[in-house]
């Protein structure tokens, strides 16, 4: 079983009306405990790789941001590129979120594009952005990127190029990709660490018959972010829940 443990780590204070500290624009996730190890939110503008094993909670970490900024007048867009979105909706019903009525109200668009062609992709989700007026992206998964290309020097010219056009539309965006659980690598061919802002990494592992979930901050520009790894629990109530005053014991890679 995980050994937890209550830890008086030091966070540093950030002026919670703003999100913001020192004139520096962030952007609130909405995950319960997770914005106080990053001095409040994500620097907007932001490239983030969001990265983790199957079954680690990445595809709800970045519905529970969507999810927020709708609540907060910051629309999303929701790129798909991974088949079974449909079973991925109903789960997050779930947890409240409705993501055809999000897309009533203009809070949400949801993008499956039946596109091979990468530069006819980032023109698809530079009209999506634009149609709601997004602020936030996520891209579910960024290691499909790595299909349109035969070697990683084009992968990872062509998602810094994507990444740069994001920042250009002023959005902050969570790339959602698979980690290699056997390797301990950050990502599946260790390309979009190379471009990104920030990687924040959910783990999942077994300790006799205890699953347990984890998450730490493996990197975040311009931040003074916590180095511990963190418990996490999912639940219908919030979504994902962090618990930032508590740190996590097992071997996690």
């Amino acid at each position: 079983m995980a050994k937890k443990k209550k830890h008086s780590f030091y966070l540093k204070k950030y002026d919670k009306s703003s999100g913001s500290k020192e004139g520096f624009e962030r952007v609130k996730t909405g995950i319960e405990g997770f914005d106080e190890l990053i001095e409040g939110g994500i620097p907007k503008s932001a490239f983030i790789l969001l990265s983790g094993g199957t079954g680690t909670g990445k595809s709800i970490f970045g519905m529970n941001f969507l999810a927020y900024g709708a609540k907060n007048d910051e629309p999303g867009v929701y790129v798909s590129l991974e088949e079974g979105f449909d079973e991925n909706k109903k789960q997050m019903a779930l947890f409240g979120w409705q993501m055809d009525e999000m897309q009533k109200q203009r809070k949400l668009q949801v993008l499956q594009p039946k596109i091979y062609n990468f530069d006819k992709l980032v023109e698809a989700i530079q009209e999506a952005i634009y149609s709601v007026k997004a602020k936030r992206v996520v891209i579910d998964s960024v290691s499909i990127l790595e299909l349109y290309f035969e070697d990683k020097f084009n992968t990872r010219r062509s998602i810094l190029e994507l990444a740069r056009t994001l920042k250009g539309l002023n959005v902050t965006t969570l790339a959602i990709t698979e980690a290699d659980e056997n390797t301990g690598k950050l990502s599946r061919d260790s390309v979009e660490e190379f471009v990104a802002d920030g990687v924040i990494m959910l783990y999942l592992d077994r300790k006799e018959n205890f699953m347990s979930r984890a998450i730490s901050i493996r990197k975040l520009r311009a931040t003074n972010h916590s180095l511990r790894i963190h418990p996490v629990q999912i639940n219908k109530e919030s979504g994902l829940k962090v618990y930032p005053f508590e740190e996590t014991f097992e071997d996690f890679k």
